[in-house]
Protein backbone atom coordinates (compact mmCIF):
# COMPACT_ATOMS: atom_id res chain seq x y z
CA UNK A 1 0.00 0.00 0.00
CA UNK A 2 1.13 3.40 -0.86
CA UNK A 3 0.77 6.89 1.05
CA UNK A 4 -2.33 8.52 1.39
CA UNK A 5 -2.43 12.06 1.14
CA UNK A 6 -4.00 15.46 -0.22
CA UNK A 7 -3.15 17.24 -3.29
CA UNK A 8 -4.69 20.22 -5.02
CA UNK A 9 -7.74 19.03 -7.04
CA UNK A 10 -6.25 20.52 -10.67
CA UNK A 11 -3.65 17.24 -10.56
CA UNK A 12 -5.34 15.05 -8.80
CA UNK A 13 -5.13 12.39 -11.81
CA UNK A 14 -3.75 8.33 -11.41
CA UNK A 15 -0.44 8.51 -13.24
CA UNK A 16 0.61 12.23 -12.63
CA UNK A 17 3.73 12.35 -11.18
CA UNK A 18 5.31 15.65 -9.33
CA UNK A 19 8.19 16.35 -6.92
CA UNK A 20 7.40 17.51 -3.63
CA UNK A 21 8.97 20.81 -2.65
CA UNK A 22 7.34 21.12 0.92
CA UNK A 23 4.50 22.86 2.41
CA UNK A 24 3.26 26.96 2.82
CA UNK A 25 4.00 28.86 5.32
CA UNK A 26 0.02 28.80 5.61
CA UNK A 27 0.24 24.87 6.17
CA UNK A 28 1.66 25.21 9.63
CA UNK A 29 -1.14 25.65 11.34
CA UNK A 30 -3.65 23.75 9.01
CA UNK A 31 -5.54 20.91 10.45
CA UNK A 32 -4.67 18.61 7.28
CA UNK A 33 -0.90 19.22 7.85
CA UNK A 34 -0.23 15.76 9.21
CA UNK A 35 -2.13 14.10 6.04
CA UNK A 36 -1.53 16.68 3.38
CA UNK A 37 2.78 17.54 3.87
CA UNK A 38 4.18 15.66 6.90
CA UNK A 39 4.24 12.03 4.93
CA UNK A 40 5.63 13.21 2.11
CA UNK A 41 9.46 13.55 1.93
CA UNK A 42 10.74 16.98 0.59
CA UNK A 43 12.93 16.56 -2.91
CA UNK A 44 11.42 12.88 -3.48
CA UNK A 45 9.13 12.00 -6.19
CA UNK A 46 6.00 10.43 -6.30
CA UNK A 47 3.13 9.35 -8.65
CA UNK A 48 -0.56 9.12 -8.05
CA UNK A 49 -1.56 5.83 -7.85
CA UNK A 50 -5.55 6.16 -6.87
CA UNK A 51 -7.67 9.12 -6.55
CA UNK A 52 -9.80 8.55 -3.33
CA UNK A 53 -12.52 11.18 -4.42
CA UNK A 54 -12.68 12.67 -1.50
CA UNK A 55 -12.46 16.89 -0.61
CA UNK A 56 -11.55 18.75 1.74
CA UNK A 57 -11.35 22.97 2.00
CA UNK A 58 -7.71 24.49 1.58
CA UNK A 59 -6.69 27.75 1.69
CA UNK A 60 -3.83 27.34 -0.97
CA UNK A 61 -5.89 25.45 -3.76
CA UNK A 62 -9.81 25.88 -2.93
CA UNK A 63 -9.87 22.42 -2.24
CA UNK A 64 -7.95 19.16 -2.32
CA UNK A 65 -8.61 15.45 -2.75
CA UNK A 66 -7.19 12.74 -0.72
CA UNK A 67 -4.98 9.92 -3.01
CA UNK A 68 -2.75 7.32 -2.36
CA UNK A 69 0.98 8.16 -3.90
CA UNK A 70 3.76 6.13 -4.10
CA UNK A 71 7.39 6.94 -4.55
CA UNK A 72 8.15 7.23 -8.81
CA UNK A 73 11.60 6.52 -10.16
CA UNK A 74 12.98 8.78 -12.79
CA UNK A 75 14.75 8.48 -15.85
CA UNK A 76 17.92 9.99 -15.93
CA UNK A 77 21.58 9.42 -17.11
CA UNK A 78 24.25 8.83 -14.94
CA UNK A 79 27.51 8.39 -15.83
CA UNK A 80 28.70 4.75 -16.11
CA UNK A 81 31.16 4.13 -13.08
CA UNK A 82 27.46 4.82 -11.25
CA UNK A 83 25.20 1.99 -12.96
CA UNK A 84 25.14 -0.25 -10.41
CA UNK A 85 21.73 -1.41 -9.47
CA UNK A 86 20.36 -1.19 -5.78
CA UNK A 87 23.36 0.60 -4.99
CA UNK A 88 22.88 4.35 -3.67
CA UNK A 89 24.64 7.15 -5.15
CA UNK A 90 25.48 10.99 -5.66
CA UNK A 91 23.87 12.14 -8.41
CA UNK A 92 24.35 15.92 -10.61
CA UNK A 93 22.97 16.63 -13.16
CA UNK A 94 25.16 16.08 -16.35
CA UNK A 95 26.84 19.57 -17.64
CA UNK A 96 25.55 20.14 -21.10
CA UNK A 97 24.86 23.14 -23.00
CA UNK A 98 23.99 21.08 -26.04
CA UNK A 99 19.78 21.28 -25.59
CA UNK A 100 19.18 20.06 -29.31
CA UNK A 101 20.57 16.72 -28.32
CA UNK A 102 18.32 13.91 -27.93
CA UNK A 103 19.49 12.74 -24.62
CA UNK A 104 19.15 16.52 -23.09
CA UNK A 105 16.16 15.73 -20.86
CA UNK A 106 17.42 12.97 -19.43
CA UNK A 107 20.68 14.06 -18.95
CA UNK A 108 18.81 17.33 -16.93
CA UNK A 109 15.53 16.25 -15.45
CA UNK A 110 13.18 18.22 -13.96
CA UNK A 111 12.12 15.53 -11.84
CA UNK A 112 15.62 15.11 -10.07
CA UNK A 113 17.28 17.62 -7.84
CA UNK A 114 20.99 17.78 -8.44
CA UNK A 115 23.75 16.72 -5.39
CA UNK A 116 21.10 14.19 -4.62
CA UNK A 117 21.48 10.97 -3.28
CA UNK A 118 19.23 8.01 -5.17
CA UNK A 119 18.98 4.59 -5.55
CA UNK A 120 19.91 3.22 -8.75
CA UNK A 121 16.86 1.14 -9.64
CA UNK A 122 17.30 -0.13 -13.09
CA UNK A 123 20.43 0.09 -15.66
CA UNK A 124 18.64 -0.01 -19.15
CA UNK A 125 21.01 1.13 -21.97
CA UNK A 126 24.25 3.05 -23.11
CA UNK A 127 23.55 6.78 -24.26
CA UNK A 128 25.76 7.67 -27.67
CA UNK A 129 26.88 10.93 -25.48
CA UNK A 130 27.51 13.47 -28.67
CA UNK A 131 30.50 14.86 -25.79
CA UNK A 132 32.24 11.43 -25.74
CA UNK A 133 30.69 11.28 -21.61
CA UNK A 134 30.43 7.21 -20.75
CA UNK A 135 26.35 7.58 -19.77
CA UNK A 136 23.93 4.89 -19.26
CA UNK A 137 20.12 4.82 -18.85
CA UNK A 138 18.56 4.35 -15.40
CA UNK A 139 15.73 4.49 -13.66
CA UNK A 140 16.88 6.62 -9.68
CA UNK A 141 14.99 6.92 -6.67
CA UNK A 142 15.34 9.82 -4.56
CA UNK A 143 16.76 8.43 -1.23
Amino acid sequence: MGIITLISYIVAKEGYTFQFRGGSPECINCRFKRVCIDKLKVGHVYRIVRVLNIRNKCPLNEYVITVEVEEAAVEACILKKYAIESMIVPYSKIECSKKDCEYYRLCRPDLLPDRAKVKVVKVSERIKCPKGLPLVRASLLVT
